[in-house]
């Protein structure tokens, strides 16, 4: 009896190691990503509930379907883009699990096929499946198809990430008609026009592996100087282009203001501030310019 409780006792503990080993390459997997893969996702699903009138207890099932959904949508990503730029992570990004050791190829790919199926699946019961095989299509064009090497190719499918992103979140909650899928479509064109600036932090390691980003192709100089630019104008481009046509109010006004200070800020930094971490911080301040104008469509529709 005792030798058998010992042997029941050490299955759990190799199973808990197992389940701790799995949850911390995951969390590897994602971590840096999080917050341009579910947060703005969540952000959005929220703005679209908020749009409509909706039993308020059914509001937690959907944001648990969100919080899943996004969680997918970012891990197929990051485990695709891993599994294909181990070289260049292993001067930029040294912590992740395949330049850690801490899983082979091969699993890799196991656990992308597996989370790629559960998305798909997760996608058709929330209803979003068509957004959800135009990112995993997306996926495998920027990864496997090298389409992710030059940077053309690679803002404007990222560009339609952001479309499947957004799209996916609203229809979540209801259907997308002609103002939100202008909107959306709007927000994702900005969003692929200035997405360069998440590449500064990694130059010296896409110039080593040969990827043309944004910043390799220009320079450090004067891809900071277009980058600039283009931040600098982003707020015209959501007046003109967002808030006017939503009828420009009080309770917009807000929301205009702190986007253009988020948006101004990151371009006096992207210009001022040249390292690596100072990058790295920039870029955070260009995802909240996102935050601001994903939550500013609370106060259109």
């Amino acid at each position: 009896m005792q030798a058998k409780l010992l042997g029941n006792w050490n299955w759990g503990i190799r199973w808990a190691q197992m389940v701790r080993r799995e949850l911390l390459v995951n969390w590897l997997f994602i971590k840096s990503e999080i917050w341009v893969g579910v947060v703005p996702g969540l952000i959005f699903l929220c703005v679209a509930w908020n749009s409509q009138e909706l039993p308020a207890g059914e509001f937690l099932p959907v944001l648990a379907g969100g919080a899943l959904y996004f969680s997918l949508y970012t891990y197929t990503f990051c485990v695709a883009t891993q599994m294909m730029g181990v070289v260049g992570d292993r001067i930029n990004q040294r912590d992740r699990p395949l330049c850690r050791g801490l899983i082979s190829y091969q699993g890799a790919k196991r656990r992308w096929i597996a989370s790629m199926v559960g998305f798909s699946v997760v996608g058709w019961q929330l209803g979003v499946f068509e957004w959800t095989l135009l990112w995993q299509l997306c996926i495998i064009l920027l990864t496997f198809g090298r389409l992710g090497l030059e940077w053309p190719t690679k803002h404007f499918f990222l560009g339609l990430g952001a479309i499947a992103q957004m799209a996916a979140a609203w229809q979540a909650v209801a259907s997308i008609n002609l103002v939100q899928g202008t909107w959306i479509l709007l927000v994702a064109i900005l969003c692929s026009a200035v997405v360069g600036i998440q590449d500064l932090s990694d130059l010296e390691g896409d110039v080593a592996t040969g990827v043309n980003t944004f910043p390799v192709t220009f320079g450090n100089v004067g891809s900071r100087f277009i980058l600039g630019i283009g931040f600098v104008l982003l707020p015209l481009a959501i007046h003109v282009g967002l808030l006017m046509p939503s009828g420009f109010n009080n309770h917009l006004l807000p929301w205009a203001i702190a986007q253009a200070l988020a948006s101004w800020g990151v371009a006096v930094r992207v210009i001022l501030y040249r390292s690596p971490s100072a990058d790295r911080d920039t870029y955070l301040l260009a995802l909240a310019w996102y935050y601001i104008v994903l939550g500013s469509a609370s106060a259109a529709f």
